[in-house]
C-alpha cells in the first residue's frame, strides 16, 4: 500500500498512513494511464484529494489543477471535463469525498443568516486549496469511515465543510438545490441495474407523469436518458475504484452486451472503458 511520492508532502504522508488502514484506500480512484473524461456530472459537492499524480478540472473556459498537498472542490452540481495524470513512478490515486445535500443544508443554516447570490451566476464553482487547511477534519472523517451510524459520518462531513468555509472555500453555501435531473441520477446510481419506472419517480416527487416529463424537458433531458447516464456514471466509478472486469461492471449496470456498454461509455465520456479500468491494482 505504499504511496511512492507521498513523502514529499507531510500532510499526504500522514493521510496515506491513516487511509491505508481503512477500506477507503481500496475504494480510492486510481488511473494507471493518463485519460480525459468529457462532461462528467457531479450531482453533489465533491472534495478530491490527490495522493499521487495530478487532477485537472475544466468547466467552460476555466481550468483548475491540483496535486498532492492540495485539494480540489466542486461546490455545486455541475458538468466538468476531468483529467487524471499519473506520476512517472506511481498511478494517479485520489480520495474522493461526496458531500450529501442534507449536510450542505445543515452547514448553510449554521453559518449563513443573509441572502446568498446563487452560485450558478458566478464562475467560482470550483476551488483549489492547501490540504493543510482541512487536513484535521479529513483525518477525523477517515477515522470514522467505518461507522455504521450515518449521523456520525455526516457529522464528520459537516466538520469538513465548516473548515472549508473558515478558510475561504465556502462557495458551496451558494449552491442551488439539486435539479430533478440530479436527484434522479443520484437515486438510480444507488441501484443502477434496477428496472426503473416513471411511476417510481412520480411517487417520489409527488408529480404526475406529464408534469415530470415537462420538468425534465425544461432541463433538456428525459427519464430514459437520465437512467442511462446514471448507470454509465456509476460504471465509471466502479471501473476507477475496483479491479472488476469490464463485462462484470457492464452486467452490474444493466448491460448484457459488452460491446453495447463500451459503445455507450465511449460516446458518453469520450474514452474507452478499457482505458479507465483499474486492472493493475494489486495492493
Amino acid at each position: 500500500m505504499k504511496l511512492q511520492s507521498s513523502g514529499k508532502v507531510p500532510e499526504i504522508s500522514r493521510l496515506a498512513q491513516v487511509l491505508a488502514q481503512t477500506s477507503l484506500y481500496q475504494s480510492s480512484t486510481v488511473a494507471w494511464n493518463y485519460y480525459k473524461l468529457s462532461a462528467v456530472s457531479c450531482d453533489t459537492p465533491v472534495v478530491i484529494i490527490p495522493l499521487t499524480g495530478r487532477k485537472r478540472f475544466n468547466v467552460g473556459s476555466k481550468y483548475w489543477e491540483c496535486k498532492p498537498g492540495q485539494f480540489l472542490m466542486s461546490h455545486a452540481a455541475l458538468q466538468a471535463n476531468s483529467e487524471n495524470f499519473p506520476d512517472s513512478d506511481a498511478p494517479y490515486r485520489a480520495l474522493v469525498i461526496q458531500i450529501p445535500w442534507e449536510v450542505v443544508n445543515i452547514a448553510r443554516n449554521l453559518v449563513s443568516g443573509t441572502y446568498l447570490t446563487p452560485l450558478e451566476q458566478h464562475q467560482d464553482v470550483v476551488s483549489v486549496g492547501d490540504l493543510s487547511c482541512i487536513n484535521q477534519s479529513i483525518l477525523s472523517y477517515i477515522a470514522d469511515e467505518n461507522a455504521s451510524d450515518a449521523a456520525v459520518r455526516n457529522y464528520r462531513l459537516l466538520g469538513i465543510l465548516l473548515e472549508l468555509f473558515r478558510t475561504g472555500h465556502g462557495q458551496f453555501l451558494r449552491s442551488l438545490d439539486p435539479s430533478y435531473s440530479s436527484r434522479i441520477r443520484m437515486t438510480v446510481s444507488a441501484s443502477p441495474a434496477r428496472d426503473w419506472s416513471s411511476a417510481y419517480f412520480e411517487d417520489l416527487f409527488h408529480l404526475s407523469g406529464a408534469t415530470l416529463r415537462r420538468r425534465l424537458v425544461s432541463e433538456g433531458t428525459s427519464l430514459r436518458e437520465l437512467i442511462q447516464d446514471a448507470r454509465l456514471h456509476s460504471a465509471l466509478m466502479h471501473l476507477q475504484t475496483s479491479t472488476k472486469p469490464i463485462k462484470v461492471v457492464a452486467a452490474e449496470h444493466g448491460y448484457f452486451s459488452v460491446p453495447a456498454f463500451c459503445l455507450s461509455f465511449s460516446k458518453r465520456f469520450g474514452v474507452d472503458p478499457a482505458e479507465v479500468a483499474n486492472f493493475k491494482l494489486s495492493d
